[in-house]
């Protein structure tokens, strides 16, 4: 505690030495402009007066200021790495607004004259526009822009950024979902659009974070990521902050398209991608627009089998050996328009994305302790739909004080389409039963229940060779397999974010000092819904429950090669299957034939499904200040405080076990947040460049964690409750960096961050009762005592043209961190690690670019890491670690139309989560290679 104490008023110390008073003197000149090559605006150019410490950085748009100018003489340089430096004669008259003509840069040869023609790579004119932006920011950040991510097989916002030091993501069947910083939670970094973190909605999780497979990368034209944040950004990353900034209003005319065509190798079909982006300027260039259209369908499949663990947290009571098919159908839209005001701007954003995964799922449950077979069909459609609509403006008084503000509204939701139909919109289950199996092998090791065992364990079972101990003589038969349940699993889940409203104001006191100051309000709100509905078979009014033989059965989608890539024989064993449209059907014709089974079910009134039926309120409220000050032309000074109130109401329900019967609770979780930050750099050359940041962040605990109600999971045997009085964790964090910029654009970087943490929160995860159901495991989110991680990060990106000219249209870009993390929780002896964070993470790409042809192949590999803590290391559920392997090429055919090809997943990497050990699996997924061809055409 001492320490977290020292370190906070440290930071507090340094920061307040910013905010001395200096003399301000106002001055009358300003000159604005913006710099460009000959194919777009350039961000992150530095512009300076020669002669003096004066400067400042165009913006995304290209875009630059440079007020408080006393009449005079002056000579102007324009510096991005990759070209030749600009210089301009200026003479500005008092009280005068100088506005330039563009600045067009062109490259330079090597006897240092100015080439006219610029040749620049498709892959280099990405890392030109990150390099200079990052060379020039005023904190510890990465950014990469649209050429950037267009150059990469990634086709969603998580995707887009997994190539960045020290970020990681989380798949799902094979795509991007969620984003982490340096290998911790996802929910304990943030994911924000144009500065706003957005609402969450995702099928099963009740976390902060958000899932980001339904925004294509398309949208985007640049992604920064904040390491450490300065005090006008959202406090709420312990890890860090991804920031995705969608495509605004154009300064010139642009129309873009991009059609591509594919395959997933598991799959089969056609899949397909369209993006259309089309933008002007009207009114004598006052008025921009922009519009940016894209969709994305592909046909995917997943082989998967899982193994579930019993009584004794080792023994596989039953194998379940799933296969899925589905089509996914991504839909975006980005619409910006812009229009100047003589002092200033006022724009408007509206952004939608969207992704509807239509699943068909069959499942073989080998039930060892029950003797019975299962084949369950599975089918369900998920909807994730967010809209957004941001209201925004600038303003300038003077020459030396800027007003922003900006109103924004959105809304994220997830629910099931009519499957089986618009009233049991579900995740909709046919299970059928053939009993008496007879199982052979497997050991009863004074549990009462028959398991198998892994080899690990002293069994016989290969991790990757499980066998289903199904007797040689068996087969499924139709006739003997009977209809056991239709199970109706509902989930829904709303949250908007009502109104953000936020506004800053900055005011350049002089040459030397900027000040700003700024406040941020937040209203949001959540809505979950959850049942799981058990419905069994009327056989007292009907007679017997339907067998598998009355339906018409065909082999299931993708039998033939289900687990081709393991040592064993799972598909000649697999039983025929009905189809599921045939099932919901049949499902809807007889459904009054079916009765309700509440004990086997989990609703609200018999207390099943209580954790995860709450709604909540909550608002933030944020008021900071901080000042930029230059010391000279080397050193450079951010500092300032940020304050945050938190007010939860979460509204769920409670189960009075004695009494049989649930009310309503209610539970409150205020808190203020105090986060001081201070950020040094030292520019020791105009391309090196030495950071320290010294700044506070928080995490809040997440919804499904501070509900006062419990959802109980049947097939699982999992029950997952919540706990209201749970504190949000804080982070105090130490950031060195050191970075050097190559003039042939590249950079060489190293980095030592360290976190400690108080009040981690963690998943308790212990093995009990639950009513009438035994073995149960039980979790819990609770705070841990304290933790701490700590690692070092480094990157390397540059084409080898400094061994011989020979290899100079080759690259190498390469990045590694490796972090180490240790916390303490109640029932452990020993220290762990905080959970979900990975030890090491890594990327690796070697390229080709030659101007017209360009080729890139991409290594990403992320470590294991702990998804849930048990009693001991031997009952720590695993993530195992996963490498990547992806490809794309690409050729100019003239200077509008480039023709490309993108392979994702060449070594089909499975992704893998294990008890302990990745010899005892509890989940091993398959998802193929996949890979498209397209063309993009610019008008």
């Amino acid at each position: 505690m001492m320490k977290r104490n020292a370190i906070a008023t440290a930071i507090l110390l340094c920061t307040s030495t910013l905010f001395v008073t200096h003399n301000a003197v106002a001055q009358d000149a300003v000159f604005i402009g913006s710099v460009k090559d000959t194919q777009s605006q350039l961000s992150g150019a530095l512009i300076s007066i020669v002669g003096t410490d004066k400067s400042t950085v165009t913006n995304y748009q290209g875009q630059f200021e440079l007020p408080q100018l006393d009449a005079g003489n002056y000579q102007l340089k324009v510096s991005y790495l990759g070209y030749q430096p600009y210089f301009i004669d200026l003479t500005i008259a008092e009280g005068e607004i100088q506005k330039l003509q563009p600045i067009t840069l062109f490259a330079a040869k090597d006897d240092n004259t100015i080439e006219e023609v610029i040749a620049l790579g498709q892959i280099q004119r990405g890392e030109m526009a990150a390099a200079n932006n990052q060379k020039n920011a005023k904190s510890i950040k990465n950014i990469i822009s649209a050429d950037g991510i267009g150059k990469l097989p990634d086709r969603n916002a998580a995707e887009a950024v997994q190539r960045i030091p020290g970020v990681s993501i989380e798949r799902d069947q094979g795509e991007g979902r969620f984003v982490a910083v340096r290998g911790l939670p996802a929910q304990w970094s943030s994911a924000s659009i144009n500065g706003d973190r957005l609402p969450t909605a995702e099928e099963e999780t009740t976390s902060r974070a958000t899932a980001f497979d339904f925004f294509p990368s398309e949208l985007i034209e640049f992604v920064e990521v904040s390491k450490a944040l300065t005090p006008d950004m959202e406090g709420d990353a312990i890890g860090g902050n991804v920031n995705f900034i969608t495509k605004k209003a154009p300064d010139d005319f642009v129309l873009n398209t991009n059609f591509a065509i594919g395959q997933n190798e598991l799959a089969g079909g056609t899949n397909y991608s369209a993006n259309v982006l089309y933008g002007d300027r009207l009114l004598d260039d006052k008025l921009g627009f922009l519009i940016n259209a894209t969709a994305w369908q592909r046909d995917w499949a997943t082989d998967n089998f899982e193994p579930r663990r019993g009584d004794d947290g080792i023994g596989v009571h039953r194998l379940e050996l799933r296969d899925y098919t589905g089509t996914r159908e991504t839909y975006g839209l980005n619409g910006a328009v812009e229009y100047q005001l003589d002092q200033g701007t006022i724009s408007a954003t509206a952004m939608y994305g969207s992704l509807v995964d239509d699943e068909t799922h069959y499942k073989h449950r080998m039930r060892f302790d029950k003797d019975r077979a299962e084949v369950q069909h599975i089918r369900n459609e998920l909807i994730t739909e967010m809209t957004g609509f941001e209201f925004a403006g600038e303003h300038y008084f003077g020459y030396d004080k800027t007003l922003n503000w900006k109103l924004s509204s959105y809304e994220n939701e997830f629910r099931y389409g009519n499957t089986p139909n618009g009233e049991d919109n579900s995740y909709f289950v046919v299970r059928f039963d053939q009993k008496n199996v007879g199982y052979q092998g497997l050991e009863d090791r004074n549990t009462g229940k028959n398991y198998a065992y892994n080899t690990i364990d002293g069994g016989n079972d290969p991790w990757n060779a499980m066998s289903n101990h199904l007797p040689s003589d068996f087969s499924f038969d139709p006739d003997k397999t009977q209809l056991s349940w239709v199970q109706l699993y509902k989930v829904f889940v709303n949250e908007k974010d009502k109104i953000v409203a936020s506004t800053d104001f900055e005011w350049q006191l002089d040459n030397d000092l900027t000040l700003k100051v700024g406040a941020k309000y937040r209203d949001k709100e959540r809505v979950a819904r959850f049942s799981d509905e058990f419905y069994a078979w009327d056989e007292a009014n009907y007679g017997p429950a339907p067998t598998l033989s009355d339906f018409t059965l065909a082999d299931q989608p993708g039998r033939s090669d289900y687990l081709d890539k393991l040592p064993i024989d799972y598909q000649s064993q697999l039983s025929q299957v009905a189809s599921t449209d045939d099932l919901a059907q049949f499902w809807n014709m007889n459904k009054d034939k079916f009765i309700l089974d509440k004990s086997e079910s989990a609703l609200i009134e018999n207390g099943g499904a209580l954790g995860r039926n709450f709604d909540v309120s909550e608002q933030h409220t944020s008021l900071y200040g901080m000042a930029t000050y230059t010391i000279n032309s080397q050193w450079e000074m951010l500092g300032g405080l940020r304050l945050t109130q938190t007010d939860t109401n979460v509204d769920g329900y409670i189960y009075l076990a004695d009494e049989n019967r649930v009310e309503p609770s209610s539970a409150k979780n205020d808190y203020l947040s105090v986060l001081p930050a201070l950020h040094v750099t030292y520019h020791s050359t105009e391309q090196t460049n030495y950071r320290l940041a010294l700044t506070r962040s928080f995490s809040r605990p997440d919804f499904g964690s501070l509900t006062p109600g419990a959802t109980y999971l049947e097939a699982e045997n999992e029950l997952v409750t919540g706990n209201p009085e749970l504190n949000p964790t804080y982070s105090n964090n130490i950031d060195l960096m050191a970075e050097h910029f190559f003039e042939r654009v590249g950079l060489v970087s190293a980095g030592f961050f360290y976190k400690d943490i108080s009040d981690p929160i963690f998943q308790s995860s212990t093995i009990g009762d639950f009513g009438s159901n035994s073995g149960v495991n039980i979790i819990r989110p609770e705070n841990g005592e304290s933790a701490w991680l700590a690692g070092i990060e480094m990157a390397f990106n540059r084409d080898l043209g400094f061994v011989t000219p020979a290899l100079e249209n080759f690259g190498v870009m390469a990045n590694a961190t490796f972090m180490d993390s240790q916390m303490s929780i109640p029932n452990r002896d020993d220290k762990v690690a905080i959970p979900r964070q990975a030890d090491s993470l890594y990327n690796f790409t070697l390229y080709y670019d030659d101007t017209f042809f360009a080729a890139r192949i991409a290594v990403n590999y992320k470590g294991e890491y702990i998804e849930e803590h048990g009693s001991n290391s031997q009952s720590d559920s695993y993530y195992g670690d996963n490498t990547s392997v992806d490809f794309t090429t690409s050729y100019q055919l003239n200077e509008n139309a480039l023709v490309y090809l993108e392979l994702n997943n060449l070594t089909n990497e499975p992704l893998k989560y294990y008890l302990g050990d990745e010899s005892r699996p509890l989940q091993v997924e398959y998802y193929g290679v996949r890979g498209m061809v397209g063309i993009n055409y610019q008008f």
